[in-house]
């Protein structure tokens, strides 16, 4: 497996680490916005806001390491950037992309009734389980990194694609923090995708390994251990 640039993986390391800091503080007790959420909007706006947090979240991208750069792994990856561009707009109240879109989708924030009826910890919830897809993704980078070969050990015995089991736990708590209309129309295709990829590129795993796969995917699920 080509390793990615020294770079691109301290950028990734940097966004997954300034979303941590940034949100982690929802986890205290706190009334209102958060400080860090705050100060930021007061700084740069709602705009700001949401460019900073889009571009966090695809820098997590690049502690994704894939066998092969196919147009299908790109497509996953726009899928990925979709869903944080629409959920990210909607959450802070930026208009344009929900303006450009209306004519094709029907986008309408449920995210105040549901905070409402549920109470305010559903965000510390959310943002919890984010944070945990994103130690999904750190741990797996960092074990597939440490090897050239077959990767069985580590978290890699528990299931066989730890790191989109992050993304998807990740975007789940984005949901789960702040849901819309169309966001949660899109998160059942950006799991189909990863679903999809994860068959792709254990396909490519049986031509390279071999049996050494097979009989290492007899015995290990793909997302959740014991279930799938």
């Amino acid at each position: 497996m080509k390793k990615q640039s020294r770079w691109w993986d301290l950028l990734g390391w940097v966004a997954l680490i300034l979303f941590v800091a940034i949100y982690a503080v929802e986890l205290l007790p706190h009334h209102g916005r958060p400080v860090t959420l705050a100060w930021i909007e007061d700084h740069f706006g709602k705009a700001g806001l949401i460019a900073l947090n889009i571009l966090m979240c695809g820098a997590f991208l690049l502690l994704l390491p894939y066998r092969k750069p196919t147009k299908h792994v790109w497509k996953t990856r726009g899928a990925f950037l979709a869903f944080l561009i629409a959920l990210m707009t909607e959450m802070f109240g930026f208009p344009l992309l929900i303006f450009m879109l209306a004519p094709f989708f029907e986008v309408s924030s449920i995210a105040r009734n549901y905070i409402h009826a549920v109470g305010h910890w559903v965000a510390s919830v959310g943002t919890a389980v984010s944070i945990l897809g994103l130690i999904l993704v750190a741990i797996g980078w960092r074990s597939i990194h440490q090897s050239d070969g077959l990767v069985t050990d580590g978290i890699y015995r528990f299931v066989r694609h730890p790191q989109y089991t992050g993304l998807m736990l990740f975007t789940l708590g984005w949901l789960v923090h702040w849901p819309s209309w169309f966001t949660l129309g899109l998160w059942p295709v950006l799991i189909i995708a990863y679903v999809w990829l994860a068959r792709f590129e254990e396909k490519m795993a049986i031509e390279e390994f071999g049996d050494a796969y097979l009989t290492y995917a007899a015995k290990t699920k793909r997302f959740v251990p014991g279930l799938f």
